[in-house]
C-alpha cells in the first residue's frame, strides 16, 4: 500500500509539474506575440508618418522605430529606496532622414555619459520630458553626432550636444575607444567630457576594460574624473559579468578623492529583443560618509517593443 501511494504521489507531482510548464509555456507565447503587435502597431504608425512626410516611398529600407519601457529600482543603506519608470521612444523614418533621428524620453539621454549610466547607475534618472534631434557622420574613422534637445519640464529649455568618437583597433586583441563630447545645458552651462578606454580580449569568455574619464562643468569649475577596471565575464551570448572598481575624483574644493566602488554588473537578456535585466550590487566608499561602507544594490529591466 505504501509503494503505491509512493507512486500515486509521484504521478501526480509530474503531472502538476506538466500542468505548470504547459501554463508557464502559454504564457511565455502570450508574451511574445502582445510583444510583436506592439512593436508592428508602433512601426505601422511610423511608416504611415514617413509616407506623408516624404510624399512616396524612396527606400526599402526596415523601419528601426522602437520603443522603451524602463523601470529600475535603487536601493542603498545611507539613502535607502527609490524607483523610477523611464521611457524612450527612438522615432524613424527612413523615407525623410539619411542620417538624422528624433527621440522622445522622459530623460536627458543626452546627459547619458560616463561609468555612472553604463557600469554604475546608483542613482534614478532625473526626470525631464522632451525630445532630441540626432544629426549623424562618419568623418573617417570618427563617428560625428550634433543632438540639441528641447525639455519640456516646466517650461522650454534647449541643449546642445557635439560628440567624436572613435574605435582604433589594434591586433586582434586589444583597442582603444576615445571618445570627446562638447555640451551646452541651459541648467549647468557648458562643458567638456573626454574618455579614452583601452579594452583587450584576454580570451573567448574574457575581457579586460581600462577606464579614464573626465567631465569639467564651465559654471560650476567642477572638474570631474573617473579612473578603474572593469573585469567582463560572458557566460553566453544572453548573459554577461562584469566585476569593477572604480576611484572618482573632484577639483573641488581642492583636488581629492571623491569615493571608490567595488561592484559586480550581471545583465542577462530573457527574450532577445524584447526583455532583458541587469543586477548590480556594489559597495560604495564616499568622502560625504567619511568613507564609511555603503551597499547598495540597482535593479534595471528593459522592455523593447
Amino acid at each position: 500500500m505504501l509503494i503505491l501511494a509512493l507512486y500515486c504521489c509521484e504521478l501526480r507531482a509530474e503531472y502538476s509539474e506538466a500542468e505548470s510548464e504547459s501554463k508557464e509555456g502559454k504564457w511565455e507565447k502570450s508574451f511574445i506575440a502582445g510583444n510583436i503587435a506592439i512593436s508592428e502597431w508602433f512601426d505601422g504608425v511610423a511608416e504611415g508618418v514617413d509616407l506623408f512626410l516624404a510624399g512616396q516611398q524612396y527606400t526599402t529600407k526596415q523601419n528601426k522605430t522602437a520603443f522603451l519601457i524602463e523601470p529600475s529600482f535603487y536601493y542603498n543603506e545611507k539613502d535607502g529606496y527609490t524607483d523610477v519608470f523611464s521611457f524612450n521612444f527612438n522615432l524613424r523614418l527612413p523615407n525623410v532622414e539619411e542620417y538624422w533621428q528624433i527621440t522622445f524620453t522622459s530623460y536627458d539621454e543626452t546627459k547619458e555619459r560616463g561609468i555612472s549610466q553604463t557600469y554604475l547607475r546608483q542613482t534614478p534618472r532625473e526626470r525631464d520630458y522632451g525630445a532630441t534631434l540626432g544629426f549623424f557622420r562618419k568623418l573617417g574613422d570618427v563617428k560625428a553626432s550634433f543632438q540639441p534637445r528641447i525639455s519640456f519640464a516646466g517650461s522650454f529649455l534647449i541643449s546642445h550636444t557635439l560628440t567624436l568618437e572613435s574605435v582604433v583597433e589594434r591586433g586582434k586583441n586589444y583597442r582603444v575607444n576615445p571618445k570627446l563630447q562638447f555640451y551646452a545645458e541651459a541648467d549647468r552651462g557648458t562643458g567638456i567630457f573626454l574618455a579614452f578606454n583601452f579594452a583587450f580580449q584576454l580570451s573567448q569568455r574574457f575581457n579586460l576594460t581600462f577606464v579614464n574619464e573626465g567631465d569639467y562643468e564651465d559654471r560650476a569649475h567642477l572638474f570631474t574624473v573617473t579612473n578603474g577596471v572593469a573585469l567582463g565575464h560572458w557566460f553566453s551570448n544572453r548573459s554577461n559579468m562584469s566585476y569593477n572598481i572604480f576611484v572618482t575624483s573632484t577639483n573641488r574644493p581642492n583636488y581629492q578623492m571623491k569615493s571608490y566602488n567595488l561592484g559586480v554588473a550581471w545583465s542577462r537578456v530573457l527574450y532577445k529583443n524584447m526583455l532583458d535585466v541587469q543586477v548590480i550590487p556594489n559597495v560604495d566608499f564616499a568622502a560625504q560618509y567619511d568613507y564609511e561602507q555603503n551597499p547598495g544594490i540597482t535593479l534595471n529591466f528593459n522592455l523593447k517593443f
